[in-house]
């Protein structure tokens, strides 16, 4: 009798623990691993709802079929075969105003943002040819990217960054939370290959204190990040016009607890123009556990070597008659540009309580160079150390964030006499003229709050404090005296304000933000090397407004905004390869950014849309006077006044899609004087391709191309060239004639 009780007793035990399992998970934001909170999640049994830290809940057993529907992301569906995973949803291409983004200390929908914000994800990329991201960030409105070479380009945004030389300066860079930025406010994001980017997020203007300075805005990039609960391995080769050619391999794992990626890249160009040849590898490995429902850690690794020869800017004549021609002196000495570069960041996130939680970041970069250029040689060291932190505390309506980054650069540069001849078929090193060694501390601390007015109504305000400060060794110099020394800056206090209203599917918003850019090291030397004390950052504040939604086929995303700059800097051109950073007057920036997406269902798995991008941007000096010359009310230099971007697309899952789409540029100013200026032009650009499922393959095929009515035209321009010697001023870099791709992408999910 006890024995059969017993029997009884355990098979209702059983019986009930197998009807009453629960299993549990969450949803996030494949990229960013941002929680997903209201997701909704469906076993076709069980149906909940996740909650503010993305989990959820289900009665029912393992291994289960489940499918997850979040506003702005793609509908999955998964199977579960442990509790506890963790599950990527992809944002969908034509809602992007409701995908997670980390614009802010929290992240929250684009909607929802105060501030100026636009993704540029993967489907967008795959509108392009693949070896760079160039048109894709152009499309971006506000943004123009000017391209002179693979290896030479200048970010610009809301024409902040215009006057920087051959680079991108005054804009934020970061990779995850690696800074692409180095210590003198210079940004490269051209480096990073497509196959480790899953997500670009442009945030334009002086509207996030959490990243300090940056008058421009923020440039995140985030890395790839293996599909939700599968394992798949994938490769690329891509030939193109003038000898181009990328391969590419990638390793992605994810078991709902741990996320791996690994990838390698090799990039070859022989290039359209002379002296142009390009070669750049690039490996990186990412990581992610989820050690518990609290905790997971993350890290990046990847490593660049790189080879480019430099063309350089050339004359007009050349650029109507010879555009294919490299600038003499660089032709003659084979100037080029080599490196190896590597990064390393790793991330801790942990929720203390279900009110206070916190992620630490820290990093380290290196970067060792070497560039023959036919005024010297130039040999450089770069190695950085920093961290980034911000812990957060929640109540019912009030959310408090506080923060910094900590950053420390030690460069060491050396210059050589460049001994070529026309005989020694390229560069010749000879004797030191400088050797210098230069110490950049950066300090960045920050709070920001957030408080619900309403239930549709948020109230965002933030300040960043900055402390930057530069110390100069001077361990040889062939001529002048030694330029040792140490510099800091006053500490720089920039607030903003921000509000931010919903209703149903739109929302509009209102800041005010102030920002500041300070001068590199080199930009606070005088021409015979002492320190100039005088030298102040460029500061400025931003006010704007926008509405963003969706009206139902039809998502927009419109703002307008005025922008005053103070201290506004200026490279003054002294000899060849000789300038010095003065504070020369005023900047007004006034515009406007349009961004419309109407997309067409044609089914399940594809949809047509139609797409625009437009900018309206009166940019003036105020009151500018440079080297003696009053330049009052002047169009700014470097930035065309309209930008459009349109076109069509068919996005499809499987099977056929393309796309074409325009570009037009409008005239530029190439000096101050504004008696220069570019010819306006039109690019066009199409791709197509046919992606089929083979059992475990998806296979990719494409043809593209580029400049389809082969326009002529200068994809950079050298702003306020001069002539040396007697030689022409050097303005252009010619852009590509009409150039073809094909590719071919083979994946496997095993």
């Amino acid at each position: 009798m006890i024995k059969s009780v017993l029997v009884y007793v355990l098979c209702a035990f059983l019986w009930y623990d197998s009807v009453g399992q629960t299993i549990a998970g969450r949803v996030v934001d494949r990229v960013n691993n941002e929680p997903l909170i209201g997701a909704l999640v469906s076993s076709g049994k069980d149906t909940t709802v996740s909650d503010q830290n993305g989990r959820f809940l289900l009665a029912g057993q393992l291994p289960v079929n489940i499918q997850i529907q979040y506003l702005g992301y793609q509908t999955e569906s998964f199977t579960l075969s442990s509790n506890e995973a963790v599950v990527g949803l992809t944002p969908s291409a034509t809602e992007l105003g409701a995908v997670i983004v980390s614009a802010g200390a929290r992240s929250r929908s684009v909607f929802t943002s105060p501030t100026s914000i636009n993704i540029v994800d993967k489907t967008l990329l795959k509108r392009d040819a693949p070896f760079t991201t160039t048109a894709a960030i152009n499309r971006v409105p506000g943004v123009y990217l000017h391209s002179g070479t693979l290896n030479t380009n200048r970010l610009t945004i809301r024409g902040i960054g215009s006057r920087s030389l051959y680079g991108t300066n005054k804009i934020k860079a970061y990779f995850d939370e690696i800074p692409l930025t180095d210590g003198s406010g210079n940004s490269t994001i051209e480096d990073i290959d497509q196959n480790f980017i899953d997500r670009i997020e442009v945030i334009k203007g002086p509207n996030s204190s959490i990243y300090g300075a940056g008058l421009g805005g923020v440039i995140r990039l985030f890395s790839h990040q293996p599909a939700s609960l599968q394992t798949s391995a994938n490769l690329s080769h891509t030939i193109g016009s003038f000898g181009t050619s990328r391969f590419t391999a990638l390793v992605d794992h994810s078991d709902g607890k741990n996320q791996l990626s690994a990838g390698f890249s090799d990039f070859r160009s022989d290039g359209y123009r002379e002296n142009s040849e390009y070669s750049k590898q690039q490996a990186g490995l990412t990581a992610r556990t989820t050690i518990n429902d609290r905790s997971s850690i993350s890290s990046l690794v990847q490593f660049t070597r790189l080879k480019a020869y430099i063309p350089s800017s050339i004359s007009e004549d050349d650029f109507n008659n010879n555009p294919q021609s490299a600038a003499y002196t660089w032709g003659q000495s084979k100037g080029y540009e080599s490196y190896d570069k590597g990064l390393l960041g790793l991330t801790y996130s942990q929720q203390f309580s279900p009110s206070v939680d916190a992620k630490l970041a820290v990093f380290g970069k290196f970067r060792d160079a070497y560039e023959p250029r036919p005024f010297n040689i130039l040999q450089e060291k770069t190695n950085t150390v920093g961290t980034r932190f911000i812990i957060s505390k929640n109540w019912l309506s009030t959310r408090l964030h506080a923060g910094g980054e900590l950053f420390h650069d030690r460069y060491d540069w050396q210059t050589f006499e460049n001994n070529y001849t026309a005989e020694t078929n390229g560069s010749v090193q000879g004797n030191i003229i400088s050797d210098n060694r230069e110490k950049r501390n950066y300090q960045n601390i920050f709070l920001e709050l957030e408080q619900d007015l309403t239930a549709d109504l948020q109230l965002t305000g933030g300040v960043n404090a900055n402390f930057t400060s530069y110390e100069l060794i001077s361990e040889y110099q062939l001529d002048g005296p030694d330029a040792s020394g140490d510099y800091s800056f006053d500490p720089i206090f920039s607030p903003k304000i921000g509000l931010s209203y919903q209703l149903d599917r739109q929302a509009v918003f209102v800041n005010i933000s102030h920002g500041f850019s300070p001068p590199s090291l080199e930009e606070t030397l005088y021409p015979d090397g002492q320190i100039n004390p005088n030298i102040q950052p460029e500061t400025g504040w931003n006010f704007e407004t926008g509405i963003r939604g969706n009206a139902g086929q039809l998502s927009y995303d419109v703002s307008v905004y005025y922008m005053h700059i103070q201290n506004l800097l200026v490279a003054q051109r002294t000899a060849e390869d000789a300038y010095i950073g003065v504070n020369a007057g005023t900047n007004n920036h006034l515009g406007a950014d349009i961004l419309a997406n109407y997309s067409i269902p044609l089914g399940k798995a594809s949809s047509l849309n139609l797409f625009y991008s437009g900018s309206l941007m009166y940019f003036r000096f105020g009151e500018f006077t440079n080297d003696g010359q009053v330049y009052d009310d002047n169009q700014l230099t470097g930035v065309p006044q309209h930008l459009s971007n349109a076109g069509i697309e068919l996005v499809s899952k499987h099977g056929f899609y393309g796309n074409l789409n325009l570009q037009y540029v409008g005239e530029i100013p190439m000096n101050d004087e504004n008696s220069l200026y570019s010819d306006p032009y039109l690019l066009l650009r199409s791709r197509l391709g046919y992606q089929w499922i083979l059992g475990g393959f998806t296979v990719d095929l494409y043809v593209g191309v580029d400049n389809l009515t082969n326009t002529k035209y200068a994809s950079m321009l050298l702003i306020n060239a001069t002539g040396f010697g007697g030689a022409a001023p050097r303005y252009y870099y010619p852009g590509l004639p009409r150039n073809y791709y094909s590719g071919l992408k083979v994946s496997y999910t095993f």
